[in-house]
C-alpha cells in the first residue's frame, strides 16, 4: 500500500473555537473532491463540541471514534484498502482556555492507538501551544498564526505519517467497571432504517441519575448514525469505495465523567443489525456495574442467540424497560428530549 493511500487528517481548533485544518490527499483527486475534502474537519469537529447540542453548560468532547471496516458485497480484497479506520482528539486546557488536536486516520494497519495518542498529546499538540506563546513574545502583533498553525499542521502530518505501521500492542481500553444507562438498536437495509432506544423508565429516579451522566439521551442517539455516515462520506472522498463503515466505539469525556459507546454488528440477507451499549465510569448511585468485555459478550449475544431481546437487554441492565424509544425522525428525538432528558419529569 502506498502513503498516498491513507488517510490522514489533522485539526486544530483555537480558544474561540475557530478550526484549522491540514488533510494529506492524492492529487489525482478532482478539484470538487479537494474542495469537499476541506470540510472535514467541521464536519468531524462539529458534534465535538456538544454543550449547544446537550443543552446544558457542560463541556463534552469526543475523544476517539473508531470504526471497524467491511468489504462490500462482491469486492475483491486489492492493495490500496485500508484496515482501520479512527479519530483522536488532545485537549490542552490553559489560563486563555481550551485548544483541541484532532487527527483522522484511515491506515493499513490496526495501528497501536495509545502511541499515536502520545504523540498528539505529548509531541504535536504541545508544540503547537508553547510555539504560539514563545512567538507572540518575541514578535508580538507581528506574529503571524495562520502562517504559523498551517506549519505546524503540515509537521504534525508528517510526524504521524512516519510513525504510522505498528500493530496495535495495548488494548485501547482499561478494565474498568461501567454502568450501562442506554442500549442502540439499529437495523439498516437498502433505503430503509430503523433505530430504537432502551434505557430505564421514565418514571425511574435512575434516569435521572444517569441523565447527569451523559450530555443527553438525544445527543447519545444521533452520534453512531452521525459518525458512520460521516465516515462512509470520507471513505467515498478518498475513493475507499470498496469498503464500509461500522462504528465500533466512541469515547466522550467531559472533565472526571467518561462515556465509553460500544457496538457489535451482524450483516444477514443484505440487513445490517447493530447494538451499541451506553457505558458510563462506575458510579455509586447507579446499579450494575461490569467490565467492557461483559457488554461486548452480550451484544454478541444478542445478535447471534436466538433469545428473546428482553432476556439479555436484562443481563446488560435488569432496569431497563422493554420499551423502544424510536430514534430515527426528527419527531422521535424531540420525544426523547421532551421525556428523557428532562429532569422536571
Amino acid at each position: 500500500m502506498t502513503d498516498e493511500a491513507r488517510i490522514l487528517g489533522l485539526f486544530y481548533s483555537d480558544q474561540d473555537n475557530i478550526i484549522y485544518d491540514k488533510v494529506k490527499f492524492s492529487e489525482s483527486l478532482s478539484n470538487e473532491r479537494k474542495n469537499e475534502l476541506s470540510m472535514l474537519s467541521f464536519k468531524f469537529l462539529g458534534p465535538v463540541f456538544l454543550t449547544a447540542a446537550s443543552g446544558s453548560e457542560e463541556d463534552w468532547k469526543i475523544e476517539f471514534i473508531e470504526s471497524s471496516l467491511s468489504l462490500r458485497r462482491g469486492v475483491t480484497l486489492d492493495v490500496d484498502i485500508i484496515q482501520s479506520f479512527f479519530s483522536l482528539n488532545s485537549s490542552i486546557k490553559s489560563e486563555d482556555g481550551i485548544t483541541n488536536l484532532f487527527a483522522l486516520i484511515g491506515s493499513e494497519y490496526t495501528e497501536d492507538i495509545n502511541e499515536i495518542y502520545n504523540i498528539l498529546a505529548k509531541y504535536i499538540h504541545p508544540s503547537i501551544c508553547q510555539g504560539k506563546i514563545a512567538n507572540e513574545g518575541l514578535v508580538g502583533s507581528r506574529f503571524n498564526f495562520h502562517k504559523f498553525i498551517k506549519n505546524e499542521l503540515e509537521r504534525g502530518i508528517k510526524f504521524l505519517d512516519y510513525s504510522l505501521g505498528s500493530s496495535r500492542k495495548v488494548p485501547w481500553e482499561k478494565q474498568q467497571k461501567y454502568t450501562c444507562v442506554g442500549l442502540i438498536e439499529r437495523l439498516i437495509s437498502e433505503g430503509s432504517k430503523t433505530s430504537n432506544l432502551y434505557t430505564f423508565d421514565k418514571s425511574d429516579p435512575l434516569r435521572k441519575e444517569a441523565l447527569m451522566l451523559i450530555p443527553s439521551f438525544y445527543v447519545m442517539s444521533i452520534l453512531p448514525d452521525y459518525y458512520e455516515n460521516l465516515i462512509d462520506e470520507t471513505l467515498n472522498l478518498f475513493n475507499k469505495t470498496s469498503v464500509y463503515s461500522n462504528i465500533r466505539l466512541i469515547h466522550l469525556r467531559c472533565l472526571d465523567k467518561r462515556i465509553v459507546y460500544l457496538e457489535e454488528f451482524v450483516v444477514e440477507n443484505d440487513i445490517k443489525k447493530s447494538y451499541g451499549a451506553i457505558l458510563v465510569q462506575d458510579n455509586k448511585n447507579i446499579e450494575t456495574s461490569n467490565n467492557i468485555f461483559h457488554y461486548k459478550k452480550n451484544l454478541r449475544l444478542i445478535l447471534d442467540s436466538p433469545k428473546e431481546l428482553n432476556d439479555i437487554i436484562n443481563k446488560i441492565n435488569p432496569r431497563f424497560k422493554y420499551i423502544k424509544w424510536a430514534t430515527k425522525s426528527n419527531e422521535d428525538l424531540d420525544n426523547i428530549k421532551m421525556h428523557l432528558d428532562s429532569i422536571n419529569n
